[in-house]
């Protein structure tokens, strides 16, 4: 959730596609790629379309670490050669050392017409008790990125497509994200590979993915997980072997499986409390499709609640010991498998009770 009195990244998209500039932003949060797009995004709005290629003249970047509040000010104070306006980027702004924040307040106050001052916090939150910050909360336009997660991240990866021209197939959207997580960096890489390679195609598919994402049993991936969850052991095992003959990495597997493991033991409590359909996927963060949803509810009423805790500790077990080198990866994973799909299948999911 945006700090109180801070914009999002949609406001800004939206105040930037209407041609109102601020003349000071503050750009925070942990979302590094959100992050520089929006920075370009100003660097746009403010220099014009050409603003990438802009005359260097037109563009000052300082670091916050080595570089003083006095020297920031004074260069949004410089007055643009060859150009209407200049930028001011300061990366790494938490690094700011100065605790007398008066000349900002000052600047803040009466900024210059003709600069657009821009402050980017690195990974780390900025401190908004130090006298810097609390000055560029309350007289900047301060702008908020946060992690994506859940349904965030499959509604950024539609955008996405669409900004491209381009639909994205509910499975292929479901693979994407199951094999990246929330790394945006890496998925935009992919989606620009993934179109490139289909060109000219404007359709995603798990196919097109398997071949982009670099192994063509990508597709069998989120299957896996699935296989799974609904304690098919004989095409879970099946599935597993011919996924690491193709180089997956074992701990991005253990990752997969303990997600859907997650989905299922949540989705079991969710629908007790008679959540189902959109509400249903929202809440366990899966695309709202009816394919993908009829699926997920299927798997959720075939898993037994009893088995979510010994799943977990097993999936733990395994994570640690490929992490921590006991043993081969290919052969822990298997061990997994065979066991979740064992604690699912049998009966009550007891721990220890005979297969």
């Amino acid at each position: 959730m945006a700090r109180a009195g801070a914009r999002d990244a949609a406001s800004l998209r939206r105040e930037l596609a209407a041609g109102r500039t601020a003349p000071v932003y503050l750009l925070f949060g942990e979302e590094a790629f959100l992050k520089e797009e929006a920075a370009a995004r100003i660097r746009r709005a403010a220099l014009g379309e050409g603003g990438a290629d802009a005359s260097p003249w037109s563009v000052t970047a300082l670091e916050g670490g080595s570089t003083t509040l006095a020297e920031i000010l004074d260069a949004a104070r410089t007055l643009p050669m060859l150009s209407p306006r200049r930028l001011v980027l300061v990366k790494e702004a938490e690094k700011i050392r100065e605790a007398d924040a008066d000349p900002l307040r000052e600047y803040l106050k009466d900024p210059s017409s003709t600069t657009c001052l821009v402050f980017i916090a690195g990974a780390g939150r900025p401190d908004f008790r130090r006298a810097v910050f609390r000055a560029l909360q309350e007289g900047a336009a301060a702008v908020e990125f946060p992690v994506l997660k859940g349904a965030s991240v499959s509604k950024w990866i539609r955008e996405r497509v669409r900004g491209r021209d381009a639909e994205i197939d509910p499975e292929a959207l479901a693979l994407l994200e199951a094999h990246l997580g929330s790394d945006l960096f890496r998925i935009d890489q992919e989606l620009a590979k993934v179109l490139d390679f289909l060109s000219p195609c404007r359709k995603i598919t798990p196919e097109a993915l398997g071949e982009v994402l670099g192994t063509a049993a990508a597709g069998s991936i989120f299957e896996l997980a699935e296989r799974v969850g609904a304690g098919e052991q004989a095409e879970a095992v099946r599935l597993l072997r011919g996924i690491l003959a193709e180089g997956e990495e074992p701990a991005r597997l253990v990752f997969l499986i303990a997600r859907q493991v997650r989905i299922l033991i949540l989705g079991k409590s969710l629908v007790r409390q008679g959540h189902q359909g959109k509400d249903l996927a929202q809440a366990l963060g899966v695309p709202p499709y009816p394919s993908i949803l009829e699926k997920v509810q299927r798997l959720i009423s075939r898993f037994p609640e009893s088995a979510g805790p010994p799943s977990m500790r097993r999936i733990l077990e395994a994570d640690r010991a490929i992490k921590g080198g006991v043993g081969k990866g290919p052969a822990i994973l298997e061990r997994l498998v065979l066991d979740l799909t064992a604690l699912v299948k049998r009966p009550g999911g007891r721990e220890g009770a005979p297969a």
